[in-house]
């Protein structure tokens, strides 16, 4: 297995996500689903691993719709992956020959589809899957839509009623077809995309069909496997050491984070010197410190902007203050502490704030105490140091 923090991995060195996809195709087999999770959880080699080791009898298709940029453009994709399976067994080729003759085509690849209006993209989708419905050689048909919530935003900067519309003609094609599944996934959650538009007069629950599953950080056991396995690529793997054990806990057991830290540790001049764990927490702490971000941490303060507009400020406000307590904070007792700063901010909005931080993985309850803490230390420790300037915590103590 190689080192490759950020790079697409191959199947084989996808590690720790078997029981996860077996989960994903079981719910499947009854509905459509939301993949929900932290960026860089490895949500892209999910789906990966799941387009090559679904059922058989199952059809998947892939795709990142992130740079779609109007439900015609989204549906001209969905006819393209389609068209190879329904050329034959279908009158689907004859239908989009004649929507071409109608609407004239633009050249995808091999293929000339039609350019469906705003008009006409509605229909269209739905003729789309009629024709699967048709189709007796497709038994399941799984569309992995990545950073479709990308999509929905882009679609709605243009046009917010075209968003709505085809938000709720997805929800009604899930309905009505029965071998159609979907997948949602994406590096913004969904449920902001949803607020923006109820803001504009949204008033439907477009994905209250489906069910969210979780890609969490790795278990233990595998995030300690993955670290061994890599340790041993640079020759560093020794038995019964804990180093490996100790960087997945260091990390919070985040695959992306445990790629990068034996991207360091591989930098040293020699990377096959013992490595003390005094000599990880350094790594680690460089890494948090550094100004060049090159674990992309700066992100969840820059998309704070995205995900709460005007109530930003006080998003700050709340997590400032929950990263210099020492510990986890009464949500009363944290929520005072940053309405100090906006007295005017009512505390149902300050209950719906938590909750949202919560919805984003910033914060996490305790399950007994219901105290509020940073789910992640990584993230914590890089706030404390990039906005508080506080001595970055390692685990045992100041680093």
């Amino acid at each position: 297995m190689k080192i490759n923090p950020g790079g697409t991995l191959a199947l084989e060195d996808i590690v720790g996500r078997d029981a996860l996809v077996k989960d994903i195709c079981a719910r499947l087999d009854l509905q459509s689903v939301i993949l929900v999770a932290e960026r860089r959880m490895g949500k892209t080699h999910v789906l990966a691993k799941l387009s090559a080791e679904a059922p058989n009898g199952w059809v998947v298709f892939r795709r990142d719709v992130e740079g779609v940029r109007s439900a015609a453009e989204f549906v001209q994709k969905i006819v393209a992956d389609l068209h190879p399976h329904l050329d034959k067994t279908t009158q689907f080729r004859d239908w989009v020959h004649t929507m071409v003759t109608e609407l004239s085509g633009t050249k995808v690849g091999p293929l000339t589809l039609p350019n469906f209006q705003s008009k006409h993209w509605k229909q269209a989708l739905c003729d789309t899957f009629d024709h699967v419905q048709d189709a007796k050689d497709l038994d399941r048909v799984v569309f992995l839509w990545d950073e479709i919530p990308w999509m929905i935003q882009n679609i709605a900067r243009a046009d917010a009623q075209e968003a709505m519309e085809l938000l709720d003609v997805l929800r009604a094609l899930r309905q009505q077809h029965a071998k159609l599944r979907m997948v949602f996934t994406g590096s913004i959650g969904l449920h902001h995309i949803v607020r923006q538009l109820k803001a504009q007069g949204y008033t439907n629950a477009p994905t209250n069909d489906m069910a969210a599953i979780e890609v969490a950080p790795l278990e233990a056991p595998d995030a300690t496997g993955l670290a061994n396995k890599l340790l041993k690529e640079i020759g560093l793997g020794a038995e019964g050491s804990t180093t490996a054990a100790d960087i997945a806990h260091e990390v919070d057991g985040v695959p992306y984070y445990i790629h990068h830290v034996l991207s360091d540790i591989a930098k040293r001049p020699d990377p096959k010197a013992p490595l003390t764990r005094s000599d990880l927490h350094r790594i680690v702490r460089t890494a948090i410190q550094s100004a060049h971000d090159t674990w992309n941490l700066n992100h969840f303060e820059e998309r704070t902007q995205d995900y709460y507009g005007v109530q930003r400020d006080a998003c700050l406000a709340l997590l400032d203050g929950i990263a210099a307590a020492p510990t986890s904070l009464e949500v009363q007792t944290a929520i005072n502490g940053a309405k100090a700063s906006f007295p005017d901010i009512k505390q149902n909005d300050w209950i719906e704030l938590v909750r949202l931080l919560e919805r984003d993985y910033y914060l996490l309850r305790d399950p007994d105490t219901g105290q509020l803490g940073f789910k992640f230390s990584v993230l914590k420790r890089w706030w404390q140091w990039h906005r508080l300037s506080q001595p970055i915590m390692m685990e045992g103590g100041v680093s």
